[in-house]
C-alpha cells in the first residue's frame, strides 16, 4: 500500500508465542515517574515526547507532545489511554494521515502486553470498554502482535498542516513495563513545531 507508513516492529504469528504471564502479570500498582525523568520532560525541547505505562496509558509528556497530539492534561482516567484515544477520540482520528496503519500497529503492540498480564483487571477493564466502539471490536480477534520499536508517524495538523516525525521507544530505567516514545520532527516539521511552540504561551 503505497503511501502507509507501517511502525518497523517485529510481528509474530500467535500471541502464544510470546513472553507468557508470571509473577506481577495481574499488577495493578500505580505506575509513577521518577524525577529525574519529570525533569527531562519538563526541559525546552523540539522533540514531543510522553511516557506509557503497561497498559498503554499516557503518563508523562512535555509541552510539544501536547502541542502536537493534544492536552493530555485534561484528559482523566481511561481517556488518557493510547489505545483508547485512537479508537474513541475523532481528534485522533482526524489527526493521524495513517490511521488505519497505526491503528493495526498499536493494536498488534497492546495485544503482545495484554498476553503478559493476562488477568491483570485494569488491562480486562479498558478490553471490555473499547469493545463497544465498533473499529475496535471489528479488529480485536485478529492475531497479529508486534513489539514497538522505531518508525514514521504522519500527522495532519489543525492549525499548521501535515507534519512527519520518527520516532524511537527507549527504555525507563529498571521499570520494564514503561516506554519512553520520543519524536523527532522530520523535513520542515521542525519549523512548524517551533512555530506552534512560539505561538502559544504557556
Amino acid at each position: 500500500m503505497q503511501g502507509l507508513i507501517f511502525p518497523c516492529g517485529r510481528l509474530v504469528e500467535r500471541t502464544s508465542d510470546l513472553w507468557q504471564p508470571g509473577l506481577g502479570s495481574r499488577s495493578t500498582r500505580i505506575e509513577r515517574i521518577n524525577e529525574p525523568l519529570r525533569r527531562m520532560l519538563d526541559s525546552p525541547t523540539d522533540q514531543p515526547a510522553y511516557v506509557v505505562g503497561r497498559r498503554w496509558d499516557v503518563l508523562a509528556w512535555n509541552r510539544a507532545a501536547e502541542e502536537v497530539y493534544g492536552p493530555y492534561g485534561r484528559l482523566e482516567g481511561d481517556e488518557r489511554n493510547t489505545l483508547h484515544l485512537i479508537f474513541t477520540g475523532p481528534d485522533h482520528h482526524r489527526l493521524l494521515v495513517d490511521w488505519e496503519a497505526v491503528a493495526r500497529a498499536l493494536l498488534a503492540m497492546f495485544r503482545a502486553d495484554y498476553a503478559r498480564h493476562t488477568g491483570n483487571p485494569d488491562f480486562m477493564r479498558l478490553r471490555s470498554s473499547d469493545t463497544s466502539q465498533q473499529e475496535f471490536a471489528q479488529r480485536w480477534p485478529q492475531r497479529e502482535v508486534a513489539r514497538l520499536l522505531a518508525g514514521q508517524k504522519r500527522i495532519n495538523h489543525p492549525t499548521v498542516g501535515q507534519m512527519l516525525f520518527e520516532y524511537s521507544s527507549l527504555g525507563v530505567g529498571d521499570l520494564p513495563d514503561m516506554k519512553l516514545i520520543v519524536f523527532t520532527p522530520i523535513d520542515d516539521s521542525a519549523k512548524k513545531l517551533a512555530r506552534l511552540i512560539r505561538d502559544r504561551p504557556l
